[in-house]
Formats: C-alpha cells, structure tokens, sequence
C-alpha cells in the first residue's frame, strides 16, 4: 500500500521556483516517499525528531515528516543545504 504524499503551501512554493532537473528530481523524490518513506539513496533521520527526515536532492534538502499509522507523508520544506537547518 503506498503512503499518501501531502506537501505544505511553502513546500510548494519552493518547487514553483525550481526549474530543470533539480524539478525532475524533486518529482523523483516524491515518487520514491509513496513507496518508502524511511529507506533510500539521499534519506536520512533527522536528529532530535521522532518521525523526520531529509532527502538530498542535489543541493536541496526536503525536509518531511512519516506518519506511518496514517500511511501519510508531509512536506514541510525544500530549501537549498546551507539553509534548510537554520530554520
């Protein structure tokens, strides 16, 4: 059964702005988080939290949250590297 994929209007107003392949590989990213949330190339735990992640998509971090009960995944921020932790 795949998770459901919910992405914040902040979260959508970065991919907007992305253009090329960093779009395509964003579209990827959410491809593969209805499959696994959890496993990857490019996907680790965040410290600190229970339930977050970052995927690496090149030099951008996708910042998401699993809720495996629900079978949701939640998409807080696509930010570039350096910026992404400061916030």
């Amino acid at each position: 059964m795949a998770y459901k994929v919910l992405i914040t209007k902040t979260a959508i107003k970065a991919y907007n702005k992305t253009t090329g392949k960093l779009k395509l590989g964003i579209d990827r990213c959410l491809s593969n988080l209805e499959i696994n949330p959890n496993l990857g190339p490019g996907i680790k735990k965040l410290k600190g939290f229970s339930d977050c992640y970052r995927y690496q998509i090149g030099g951008l971090r996708l910042i998401y949250e699993v809720h495996i009960d629900l079978m949701e995944v939640r998409v807080y921020s696509i930010r570039p590297r350096g910026d992404v932790y400061k916030h």
